[in-house]
């Protein structure tokens, strides 16, 4: 028995497996073991052995982690917003069939929002949001395009700074918030 569709979603999923099966070509051929493939999963390890070495055994780890599975879930859905609607693009995959942006979403984001949110606790949070916004969208973007690891097409370094500002603020939220407290 065939489940109801409609013939525009079932032409769309059509496309998008098409669309797999190429990425998936392509990640096998030209992407794996690439110099820019090796920075990446660099960037994932030394992210969350940072987070190992000198978060994990701290008494907020519970907190850091509440706070940066915010940040994983926001960075995650607005990724692929703007994926969809192609205002950027990464050029590489970690991983084939999975969405690309496990070394920023994953990875770097949450663990650079955990390290800001541990350090330096007396700082209001309204300025390291401003200081992280300013350092991941006018430094890290810039670098990572230098690198051909992030493609903005139709999106400007600046436009992500109150992207940036309204997570991290989110995720100190859960990290202060009484009820995440043990």
């Amino acid at each position: 028995m065939k489940a109801f569709t409609l013939p525009g979603v079932e032409r769309a999923n059509d496309l998008l497996h098409q669309a797999n099966a190429v990425l998936f070509e392509t990640w096998v051929n030209q992407i794996v073991f690439t110099w820019r493939w090796w920075i990446e999963i660099t960037i994932i390890i030394l992210s969350w052995v940072y987070f190992w070495v000198f978060l994990r055994k701290k008494p907020d780890t519970y907190r850091l982690l509440c706070a940066g599975f915010f940040t994983m879930i926001v960075a995650t859905y607005l990724d692929v917003v703007g994926m969809a609607l192609r205002l950027w693009g990464y050029p590489s995959k970690e991983v084939p069939l999975i969405p690309p942006f496990i070394t920023w979403d994953l990875s770097a984001i949450p663990v650079l929002t955990m390290i800001f949110l541990h350090y330096k606790p007396n700082v209001k949070p309204i300025v390291k949001a401003i200081v992280l916004a300013i350092f991941g969208s006018l430094i890290l973007q810039p670098i990572s395009v230098l690198l051909g690891l992030y493609i903005p097409y139709h999106w400007h370094h600046y436009y992500s700074i109150p992207f940036v500002i309204v997570i991290y603020l989110g995720a100190n939220y859960f990290y202060n918030d009484s009820n995440f407290k043990r």
